[in-house]
């Protein structure tokens, strides 16, 4: 079992990594809450996985659960909207407890309806697949997209705590474990050169590889909660990512392996990243099975300005100027056509 402590100004929460954890979920909740009744937020795919098992593992509590499809577009407002609904029909009061289980599309929804129903409701993680693992379940950002913007709809909301059961991982397609990758990979292309050096060798994603992995979230996060400097760094690959997530039909992992390549390939024809870079990372994405045919990154220049992260007509760049070691570079919108 592996631990990770986010220590934040309000809020702290524990994460624990561990093999079968979700049969014993009671042990770690009844630690952080002391009501009588859950309400489990999943999909109809994770559902029919491991809803009976978690319902098993939580049986001391009254447990209610709200299914809803699988996939982005369930990352909405009328699906944020059906969800509470649905939770205020089955009478959900003040400070009982929300349990997200599944992906990355259940953890930012239930976290948005926990940031908001009641004002703020509690909630706990439990990430079912390899990119919400490595991504969402860490650093309480939550959110829905809207207007065919990613995200652009949210707030930051902590949880309670997170328990991640590297076990499951074993029932995901090969798709969605290679779109996992891509968050990883990024993390280690960010902040941990050794992990990065292990990845080489395509080793089991286990306790360790996850935990090597979110401590290099941990470490951004906790110097910067509320992502306005230092933890903008986690959004390498992001920028251009996010523009052709949804244009290309990817998935967010794949998209973040292209959106790294391409703003590496910016920093390279910018003179500030060593083409080096290029070709470690690039190695990398292809030994996953991630797309490595990146766009050219010029024709998403001014995709990027309705971007969430575009602070006042201000890009912040994510660039490398090592493996493992990643730096902002601020860019004017004004700029971007001159760039082009």
């Amino acid at each position: 079992m592996k631990q990770l402590r986010i220590q934040l100004k309000m809020n702290s929460y524990n994460i624990f990594i561990e093999d079968d954890i979700l049969n014993h979920l009671s042990f770690y909740i009844k630690e952080v809450y002391s009501n009588k009744k859950i309400y489990i937020v999943t999909d109809d795919i994770v559902g029919k996985l491991y809803l009976e098992a978690v319902k098993k593992s939580l049986k001391e509590y009254e447990i209610e659960s709200v299914v809803i499809p699988h996939g982005e577009a369930s990352k909405s407002i009328d699906m944020y909207t059906t969800v509470i609904k649905e939770l205020l029909d089955k009478d959900i009061r003040r400070n009982e407890l929300l349990l997200a289980l599944g992906g990355g599309v259940i953890g930012d929804l239930t976290g948005f309806v926990a940031s908001t129903l009641y004002r703020g409701l509690p909630y706990v993680s439990v990430p079912t697949s390899l990119l919400s693992q490595m991504d969402s379940s860490i650093g309480g950002k939550t959110g829905i997209d809207f207007y065919e913007r990613k995200n652009i709809l949210g707030c930051f909301k902590q949880p309670k705590l997170v328990l991640i059961d590297p076990k499951v991982l074993s029932t995901l397609s090969k798709r969605e474990w290679n779109n996992g990758m891509g968050e990883l990979i990024k993390h280690a292309a960010i902040g941990n050169k050794k992990l990065f050096g292990m990845l080489k060798h395509k080793p089991d994603i286990d306790e360790e590889i996850i935990y090597q992995s979110l401590s290099v979230k941990q470490a951004v996060v906790e110097k910067d909660e509320f992502d306005t400097k230092e933890r903008m760094l986690l959004n390498f690959g992001h920028t251009f990512g996010h523009a052709i997530e949804l244009k290309l039909g990817l998935k967010h992992g794949e998209a973040v392996a292209l959106g790294m390549l391409m703003v590496l390939r910016f920093g390279i024809d910018l003179g500030l990243t060593d083409e080096v870079c290029y070709k470690e990372l690039k190695e990398i994405i292809k030994l996953y099975d991630l797309p490595y045919d990146e766009p050219n990154y010029k024709e998403y220049l001014l995709e990027i300005a309705k971007d969430k992260k575009n602070l006042a007509g201000k890009i912040q760049m994510v660039l490398l100027s090592s493996i493992g070691k990643a730096f902002l570079y601020p860019v004017e919108e004004k700029h971007l056509k001159e760039l082009i």
